[in-house]
């Protein structure tokens, strides 16, 4: 997308507006989904009534569309998963560090949190946006910059228009609501500058609303732009690129330089050149601080030098040197090829740090299909009946009758009032009348309507844990549920395909920017915490032909498909029991067995597992002591030797 270089702010202003309008029917359907989950009574025109200028509302809402969206929400975060496009050890060992720190990701960021925004995101909206960066503020005691992730609205993203897909388009949109002490922070603006912003949602004096837009290039470069109101926060071309600032005057870091008026200017840095050998991970291969120079064609580029002549023993070979009256090595000329510091370049994403996790799949919409799209006739249905049933409700009861000249006092507390009969009147001449309706035929109505709805969202009595008459028994409860579950299925590998896009940006964004190993530590088969690093380093390829270093990111990034078991815990510990007694670990009696066992439910989370792991470690390692004690004192007797070692029999002598 071309730019211009001046008067920008202008530009992606007027871009904004023209991407907002022409999408103004699709945000009015994200209030429209809004209000409807929140209960809102407004009821649609009928077909030709567009016109009424006061639409017509309900006297009773009974929000279905809430309890059914409430009723798919689920904790289930993807658990990732990394797996190389080809095989070699080193691909392998990547893949592993790779996936552990995806791992150690989920506990260090608030995903619990953001899960629980975009589950509800996307069922009302049909969608929800997820944000990745990388953001240098994070910094610990060895590290310096950090994975930011947020959730946002649909109505905080305004995409190209008629680009359905986030990947095709040339821009995007965000917008964020953030208070004017933050923009100080960040942008490094004055604070005069930062009174000049706005809030264009509310229009409180203490925020701002902060417009930031993600565009291409004309080289294919992500580039962004912020500002607020009138007041340019930040234009960066080159939005993954290193950045250094250097002084224009003696060319040194801006962190070197001592001249008393510096002018700094900021450049991309597309490698870094090193001054020390590298050591990966694997405690074998060196990336060496001096390589080899070729010339462009890849032929060698040779130097002359002169070193000392050495004889057949390697030893100096001397003479007298008349100039000095000293006896010296003999130099004699050599030539050998050059060699300079070894220069990495530096990783760089091609995406924006955009995702959209979409609800089902809608033709020709950048954003998923809304669940509240889908039952909103059923839930208007519904409120015009309940609203029905009130009404005969409020209108119905029994209406006293009594003569026109009757006393009528209202000194009764118990009944509100009461009738005074005149002397020698009979009870006879006062009477009522029972105006009490029949209401089945509306409540069978409205059941009726919001079992659609259910049906229409594949969720059944079971699904919600509510009583199911049509299961007999546990097993069938268990298969509508699984049924159920399976109608949705296309939901759960929507939120997989969207977390592991995450993971992806993730991970090019630490090859990018992760100047540190980054450490993750897991628990192995055995119940061991190990530990790996995941450096960027690693992922350095020498390309044989053109003798240059490039990043080796061809890794395939998905969900675990066993995390969706091992989100029912419940089930997954009472899965384990059973293959712990039917034997399928071993012998239920055997020490082993039981470590086995113990080791699956530690990492299923069932309480206690831990401490069991240890006392059955403890216990075996007891065992093998004293076996080993009995060996000892048997070989001392010298009598034939028959030991028993963890089911393993052995004889000696």
């Amino acid at each position: 997308m071309r730019v211009p270089k001046k008067d920008r702010l202008a530009f992606f202003k007027d871009l904004y507006e023209r991407a907002r309008s022409a999408q103004d029917s699709a945000f009015e359907e994200l209030d429209k989904h809004f209000n409807q989950y929140k209960g809102d009574p407004g009821i649609d025109p009928a077909e030709g009534e567009e016109s009424i200028a006061r639409p017509m509302n309900a006297t009773v809402v009974r929000n279905i569309t809430y309890e059914l969206v409430e009723s798919q929400i689920t904790t289930y975060i993807p658990t990732p998963k990394c797996d190389p496009t080809s095989y070699s050890e080193r691909k392998i060992r990547c893949a592993l560090a790779t996936e552990q720190y995806l791992r150690a990701m989920r506990n260090q960021l608030p995903f619990e949190e953001m899960n629980d925004q975009d589950e509800r995101n996307t069922y009302v909206y049909g969608a929800s946006v997820w944000t990745v960066e990388w953001d240098e503020s994070i910094k610990t005691h060895n590290t310096v910059g950090g994975i930011r992730t947020s959730c946002l609205s649909p109505r905080q993203f305004v995409g190209q228009p008629y680009i359905y897909r986030i990947e095709n388009m040339e821009y995007c949109f965000l917008l964020h609501e953030t208070t004017k002490e933050d923009l100080v922070r960040r942008f490094d603006v004055s604070f005069e500058e930062a009174e000049e912003t706005s809030n264009d949602t509310n229009g409180d004096d203490d925020t701002a609303t902060m417009y930031v837009c993600y565009y291409k290039d004309e080289d294919d470069s992500i580039c962004q732009f912020i500002w607020s109101n009138d007041v340019v926060l930040k234009d960066l071309e080159n939005y993954y690129s290193r950045k250094r600032e250097y002084c224009t005057r003696c060319g040194k870091k801006k962190q070197l330089c001592d001249c008393e008026n510096p002018e700094f200017k900021t450049i991309d840095e597309e490698y870094e050149e090193l001054d020390h050998d590298i050591m990966l991970s694997d405690g074998e291969t060196i990336i060496p601080a001096m390589s080899p120079v070729y010339d462009e064609e890849g032929n060698p580029v040779m130097e002359d030098i002169t070193e000392e002549l050495k004889d057949e023993m390697g030893n100096v070979v001397s003479a007298f040197d008349k100039m000095s009256g000293l006896t010296l090595p003999v130099m004699i000329p050599k030539q050998v090829q050059k060699t300079a510091p070894t220069r990495l370049p530096f990783y760089k994403p091609k995406s924006f740090p955009i995702v959209i996790r979409k609800n089902t799949a809608k033709e020709n919409s950048v954003l998923g299909q809304s669940d509240c799209e889908f039952i909103r006739p059923q839930q208007q249905a519904i409120n015009k009946v309940e609203s029905r049933i009130m009404q005969k409700l409020m209108k119905a009861g029994v209406t006293p009758c009594y003569p026109d000249d009757a006393t009528v006092t209202l000194n009764n507390s118990i009944f509100g009032q009461a009738i005074r009969l005149r002397p020698g009147e009979s009870m006879h001449s006062y009477g009522v009348i029972d105006t009490q309706v029949n209401i089945t035929v509306d409540v069978m109505e409205a059941d009726r309507l919001y079992e659609q709805a259910k049906r229409i969202l594949g969720i059944s009595n079971s699904f919600q844990g509510h009583a199911d008459s049509s299961a007999k028994s546990g097993v069938a409860i268990q298969t509508q549920a699984a049924q159920s579950s399976g109608r949705m299925d296309s939901k759960r590998k929507m939120k997989n395909f969207a977390w592991s896009q995450m993971d992806r940006i993730m991970f090019e964004l630490t090859l990018a920017f992760a100047d540190e190993p980054r450490p993750a530590a897991y628990i192995d088969n055995l119940g061991q915490v190990q530990e790996v690093e995941f450096s960027r380093y690693d992922f350095l390829m020498l390309d044989e032909e053109t003798n240059e270093y490039y990043y080796d990111d061809g890794y395939m990034f998905s969900a675990d498909s066993s995390a969706d078991v091992a989100t029912d815990r419940n089930t997954l510990w009472q899965l384990n029991l059973t293959n712990f007694k039917e034997g399928t670990y071993g012998d239920p009696a055997n020490p082993n067995t039981q470590l086995m066992y113990w080791l699956n439910q530690q990492k299923a989370h069932y309480p206690y597992a831990q401490e069991n792991v240890e006392r059955v470690k403890a216990e075996i390692e007891r065992a093998a002591e004293m076996e080993q004690m009995q060996a000892h004192r048997k070989s001392a007797s010298g009598r034939p030797l028959t030991v028993n070692i963890t089911g393993l029999q052995m004889t000696s002598g």
